[in-house]
């Protein structure tokens, strides 16, 4: 995946920018922000949220919206809900199954990311999308922090696909409808996504390693959950 580095914009003209590519008719090319690299995808979900026009929006408008940035945004978009720190039950596989279908779609090697009507269709309030917005963000902000190009075998189209399957994996953990085992599959995914789009192979290593440990938790919690369901069993017979 190769980044252009175009040329530094000011302020005003960059914003303008922004607030455009996420209008429901958005130019084809990505915005570029003021230090002349791509506009840090916190920045695109808050003007996002703050700007849409309409009450309701969909999964469809919103991939819509980011035009052609990619397979890591749309791995970022489905990975935030489930940043929250609290759980809304029933809110993991409505993101979860999208990230599964985005991740299979990367391992699969495919040139562009698409989801299946039913999926595109699936709109939530902008109210909701603000909130969610806001209180994933600050995690954004601070992987953002350490974000920027290390290029390396870690960041070729194989690579891609590697992440990729391992984030399908990391998917269908962040479907389990329990407490705890959305969040930090969820994370690891979306530091593996900002390191797709900055060519980051150290940002790659980090959410490789972040999910091992989310999938450590995941199954920890499950077994802990079905040993207490067999002891529960055996004392009743």
């Amino acid at each position: 995946m190769e980044l252009s580095e175009p040329k530094p914009l000011p302020v005003a003209e960059s914003r303008a920018s922004v607030l455009g590519s996420l209008s429901p008719h958005p130019p084809g090319k990505p915005p570029v922000g003021g230090n002349g690299r791509h506009v840090p995808v916190s920045v695109l979900m808050t003007e996002l949220a703050a700007a849409w026009p309409k009450p309701r929006i969909t999964l469809g408008e919103m991939i819509h919206a980011f035009g052609a940035r990619g397979y890591g945004i749309l791995m970022i978009l489905f990975a935030l809900p489930n940043l929250l720190p609290i759980y809304i039950p029933g809110w993991s596989p409505i993101f979860g199954i999208p990230l599964a279908i985005v991740c299979l779609q990367l391992a699969l090697g495919l040139p562009e990311p698409k989801l299946p009507r039913f999926l595109t269709d699936r709109s939530m309030r902008r109210e909701d999308l603000a909130m969610i917005v806001e209180k994933s963000s600050p995690w954004i902000r601070r992987i953002e922090r350490y974000i920027r190009p290390r290029p390396s075998v870690l960041t070729g189209w194989k690579a891609d696909r590697i992440v990729g399957a391992y984030g399908v994996f990391l998917a269908c953990l962040v479907i389990v409808p329990l407490p705890f085992t959305n969040g930090p599959p969820s994370l690891a995914v979306a530091i593996m996504a900002m390191g797709l789009l900055e060519e980051d192979s150290r940002a790659i290593v980090v959410g490789a390693l972040v999910g091992l440990l989310a999938s450590a938790l995941t199954f920890a919690i499950i077994g802990g959950l079905f040993w207490m369901v067999v002891q529960a069993i055996g004392f009743v017979l």
